[in-house]
Order: C-alpha cells, then sequence, then structure tokens
C-alpha cells in the first residue's frame, strides 16, 4: 500500500514540476484596405523573446516579410535566419501569397531594442512595422 502511495506522489509531483507553459502568440495582420494602402495592423508590436510572432494575410497580397538588416548585429541575424521558417534570403521569409497565408516564428533571444520590419513586396507603398523586444 506505501508503495502505491509513493508512486501516486510520485506522478503527482512529477507533473507538479514539469508544467507544461503555453507559447504567448501577437499577431499582425497584412491588410490591403484600399487601392493605394498595404498595412500591418498594428504597425508596432512588442514580443519578448520566446513569444510567437504571427504574420497573417488578411487582404491582398502575395507578401514578403523582411527585417532591416541594419538593426542586426551578426548574432542576432543568424538567430533571427534560425527562427525564419522557409525564408527566401537573410531576414527575409517566404512569400505570403494569398488571404490565410501565414508566417510564424518563435522570436529567438534578441537584445532589447527596436527591429523595423516591411513588406518587401510592397515597399513603394510604405508598408512598414518595428518589433520592440523588452
Amino acid at each position: 500500500m506505501f508503495a502505491g502511495i509513493l508512486a501516486r506522489a510520485g506522478v503527482l509531483l512529477a507533473a507538479v514540476a514539469c508544467p507544461v507553459l503555453a507559447q504567448s502568440r501577437v499577431s499582425v495582420r497584412l491588410t490591403h484596405p484600399s487601392p493605394e494602402s498595404f498595412v500591418f495592423q498594428p504597425a508596432r508590436v512588442t514580443v519578448k523573446p520566446g513569444e510567437i510572432l504571427e504574420f497573417t494575410v488578411e487582404s491582398g497580397g502575395p507578401y514578403m516579410i523582411g527585417f532591416e538588416p541594419a538593426d542586426f548585429g551578426p548574432r542576432e541575424r543568424n538567430l533571427m535566419d534560425g527562427a525564419m521558417p522557409d525564408r527566401t534570403a537573410s531576414l527575409r521569409s517566404a512569400v505570403l501569397p494569398r488571404p490565410g497565408s501565414r508566417l510564424q516564428l518563435v522570436l529567438p533571444a534578441l537584445p532589447s531594442g527596436s527591429y523595423r520590419f516591411s513588406a518587401v513586396t510592397h515597399i513603394a507603398y510604405s508598408m512598414a512595422g518595428v518589433l520592440v523586444v523588452p
């Protein structure tokens, strides 16, 4: 009986000692609200390392998200490149062709600061935003 109690306690302790943490998600919508307007909504986001940053095409497209290389040192650039799935170049996402397309990345351990991003495909429309890492 004592062994059964210990076994149950061990399971309970293991469950308490190893909690599953849900990752927070910060979402940015890519929209085309008028013929001359392409925007990120919101255009300024605060994301902590380990949280998920998600870009979702709501309207318009195609889009390609690019981060400003001047904002990244070599180490930070490597971290960000490693976090971006299917990237087309350094600090450039895959093409997001249509509504519903998504880019999701777990923000790496970047230093606190501001990191500019834009829609490379819509740069003429000044489609730009800022990622703030606290």
